[in-house]
C-alpha cells in the first residue's frame, strides 16, 4: 500500500487524521447502506418470485383458453373478437426513494371486465379467454414494479460494494499508513530538536562556569 506523499508537518498530520476519520465514518455509513439494500433486494426477490409465478399461471390459463377458442371458433373469428376488445386500462406510475435510489410504484386500473365484441360468431370460450387475459393484466403492473426495483437496487448495491472495497482496501489503509509514518517522522524531529536544545543549554552552562 502506497503512502500519501506529503511533508511531515503538524498541520498536515491533523488534516490527514481528519480525512482518515471521515473515510472511516463513510465506510460505516456505506456498510449500513449495503445491509439495507441487501435486505430490500432479498425481500423484493421473494415477492417477485411469488408475483411472477401467479402471472405465469394466469397467462398459461389465458393461453389454454385461447387455444380452445381457436379450435372451437376458428382463427378468423378469434382475431375478429380480439379486434373488438377495448383497451380501457389506465397505467399509473409514481416514484419513491430508498437510499437515494428512485423506485417505481406501478398500478394498472382495470375497469370491470366487459366483452367489447359482438355476440355473433363468439361464445363462452372467447369470454373465458378475454377474462383470463384480464386477470393476468391485473398483476402485470406489480411484476414490472418489482423487477425494475430489483434491477435498480442491484445496480446501486454494486456501486456501494465498489466504494466500500475502495475505502476499506485502498484509501483507509493508505491514510492510516501515512499518518503512522508522519507521526514517527515528527517524533524523531522532536527528539532531535530536544537533543539539540539540550546541547545548547549544556554549552551555555559550561561557558558560564
Amino acid at each position: 500500500m502506497e503512502r500519501i506523499e506529503l511533508p511531515a508537518t503538524r498541520s498536515n498530520l491533523i488534516g490527514l487524521k481528519d480525512e482518515l476519520a471521515f473515510a472511516r465514518e463513510s465506510l460505516d455509513l456505506l456498510d449500513q447502506k449495503k445491509e439495507i439494500l441487501i435486505r430490500q433486494v432479498t425481500s423484493l426477490t421473494v415477492r417477485a418470485d411469488r408475483v411472477r409465478l401467479e402471472v405465469n399461471r394466469r397467462l398459461a390459463e389465458a393461453y389454454d383458453q385461447l387455444k380452445e377458442a381457436m379450435v372451437e371458433l376458428g382463427e378468423s373469428a378469434v382475431e375478429s373478437a380480439g379486434l373488438g376488445l377495448k383497451a380501457e386500462e389506465r397505467l399509473s406510475i409514481r416514484e419513491r426513494s430508498l437510499m437515494g435510489v428512485v423506485l417505481p410504484q406501478v398500478s394498472i386500473d382495470l375497469p370491470s371486465f366487459r366483452p367489447g365484441y359482438g355476440l355473433y360468431s363468439t361464445g363462452k370460450t372467447i369470454d373465458a379467454t378475454a377474462a383470463a387475459i384480464h386477470r393476468a393484466m391485473e398483476m402485470a403492473g406489480e411484476l414490472a414494479e418489482v423487477e425494475v426495483s430489483i434491477e435498480r437496487l442491484m445496480a446501486e448495491l454494486k456501486k456501494t460494494l465498489k466504494r466500500i472495497n475502495a475505502l476499506a482496501h485502498i484509501y483507509v489503509p493508505s491514510y492510516r499508513m501515512t499518518v503512522k509514518a508522519m507521526e514517527i517522522t515528527l517524533e524523531e524531529k522532536e527528539r532531535e530538536a530536544l537533543f539539540q536544545l539540550k546541547r545548547i543549554k549544556d554549552r551555555s552552562r559550561l561557558k558560564m562556569g
